[in-house]
């Protein structure tokens, strides 16, 4: 395990996470099948983002966020709690969408 400051200080600012979250508080489309609800999005990466206000989801469940002004997001759920949830981008979002994203707020 490498543990030279440099991999000490990315570990320290990701969470012992992959990728940095971002805070981003707005309403968003969940569509799993032919069930669709209006959710919150609480933050967001380039490779997943945590969600609030869904109904009953299940550990790997595959389902789409669609965002203002993007083609709908495929992804899994990654972990469950009350009721938020984990989730992980099939496909990494690539850095420049995820700042178009963010500075829309």
């Amino acid at each position: 395990m490498d543990m030279s400051p440099a991999s000490q200080s990315k570990s320290q600012s990701t969470g012992n996470r992959r990728a940095d979250r971002r805070s981003y508080d707005a309403q968003i489309q969940f569509r799993k099948g032919v069930k669709r609800a209006t959710v919150k999005l609480r933050d967001i990466s380039q490779l997943g983002a945590r969600v609030a206000g869904v109904f009953l989801v299940h550990e790997d469940d595959h389902f789409y966020l669609t965002l203002p002004g993007l083609a709908a997001i495929e992804a899994r759920v990654a972990w469950v709690a009350q009721f938020e949830f984990g989730c992980e981008f099939i496909q990494p979002l690539n850095p420049v969408i995820l700042e178009s994203i963010i500075a829309r707020r």
